[in-house]
């Protein structure tokens, strides 16, 4: 098992939520922790405190590295997110998920989204089985299920049904 320990990250700007059009940079990574079955990879949302704008993110996690590399791609894409970077998550799959889309309406398509729990259910070659947990910024949260291509250390496609 490996360590890793993660900074707190606070956003304190009025709006800082909803002006995340621009990476941040050098912001803290997302806590990964295992759950049960052992195949599964959970994304962890931070801790909330007052004011909303203020996201904490786990100081210590404990987890096992992914050992599919297909896997830690989408893995890598939902960290992207959570941490408001779209550049990269834009670099990971997001331009094929956008099926033609500009960079800014992707961007503009996660102004609702504040947090993403990712659960890796199943990996069978370049697949990725997912159950996803999709926090909004007005507290509700809709869930989905389904699976990521990956290629060539990229999301290539996916097939996601929305369940609430």
């Amino acid at each position: 098992m490996e360590t890793k320990k993660w900074a707190a990250v606070t956003l304190l700007a009025a709006g800082a939520l909803a002006a995340c059009a621009v990476p941040n940079q050098g912001t803290a990574a997302p806590a990964v922790a295992v759950a049960a079955p052992p195949n599964t990879i959970v994304i962890q949302p931070p801790v909330v405190a007052a004011p909303p704008q203020t996201v904490y993110v786990a100081p210590q996690t404990i987890y096992p590295a992914p050992a599919v590399p297909v896997a830690q791609t989408v893995i890598a894409y939902y960290d992207a997110l959570n941490r408001r970077d779209f550049l990269t998550a834009w670099n990971l799959g997001g331009q094929r998920l956008a099926k033609g889309g500009t960079y800014a309406s992707y961007v503009k398509g996660f102004a609702t989204t504040s947090w993403d729990t990712l659960t890796v259910t199943n990996v069978r070659g370049n697949t990725v089985y997912v159950d996803l947990s999709a926090r909004q910024t007005d507290g509700s949260t809709r869930t989905f299920s389904g699976s990521y291509t990956v290629s060539g250390g990229a999301i290539t496609g996916a097939s996601m049904k929305r369940l609430s």
